[in-house]
């Protein structure tokens, strides 16, 4: 009797822990880190928000998990880009086990202006284009 106890108790408990998952209270996600933007190449600045025509936009990260995550580059919506919620880039890309990356994703284009969302699996950066 003790023992169908003690098992109960622990199916129980299982089935909560599963319950929790569930709903999201508990995330069984993979860590994720922060993302920032560089211009040209992956060293410094980092960080950078503002683009010329023809630069290179390149996207770094730190603390991820490794494994394969999905990105995107996409124009602001409500006017704030020549491009609103147009995806100008994407693609996926794999971290290794440093957790640190640093990849080319875009080249400002000439008719890009306004504001772009930069995503990579759900962290966010943004950057604007600058005038000619």
């Amino acid at each position: 009797m003790k023992f169908l106890k003690r098992n109960g108790l622990v199916i129980i408990g299982l089935l909560l822990i599963a319950s929790l998952i569930n709903v999201g209270i508990i995330s069984a996600q993979r860590a994720q880190g922060a993302i920032w933007t560089t211009n040209n190449s992956c060293g410094d600045p980092q960080n950078v928000n503002q683009y010329d025509i023809g630069d290179d936009v390149y996207i770094n990260g730190d603390n991820f998990d490794p494994g394969t995550y999905t990105w995107s580059i996409t124009g602001q919506p409500g006017g704030a880009s020549c491009d609103p919620n147009q995806q100008v880039a994407g693609g996926s890309f794999t971290v290794d086990e440093t957790g640190a990356f640093c990849f080319f994703a875009y080249t400002i284009a000439e008719d890009d202006c306004g504001t772009y969302n930069v995503d990579f699996d759900g962290k966010k950066d943004n950057y604007r284009v600058n005038e000619p």
